[in-house]
């Protein structure tokens, strides 16, 4: 039996943190979307700043996990497909 590799360990918990990372962010812009909306009157600018990081943090990390995971994914099917030959 094979030892499994600490690098595809070590990435696929990478690629987790990041896909987690990027729902609470989305979370957190959606929350404080609602509390800008039941503050009443203007926003204060650091709201549509705040917004702005969250979404755009939360897109990038969102998208980059979801990457990583596919490729180990994809990497670990040829690997194994490699190997029972």
């Amino acid at each position: 039996m094979a030892r499994p590799d600490p690098t595809r360990q070590l990435a696929r918990m990478i690629a987790y943190k990041r896909i987690v990372t990027g729902v609470l962010s989305y979370c957190a812009a959606i929350g404080l979307t609602v509390a800008t909306i039941m503050h009443g009157g203007a926003p204060p600018l650091y709201f549509a700043l705040a917004i702005t990081i969250f979404l755009g943090g939360g897109t990038w990390a969102l998208r980059d996990g979801v990457r990583l995971r596919r490729e180990l994914l994809t990497s670990a099917g040829a690997s194994a497909s490699s190997s029972a030959s």
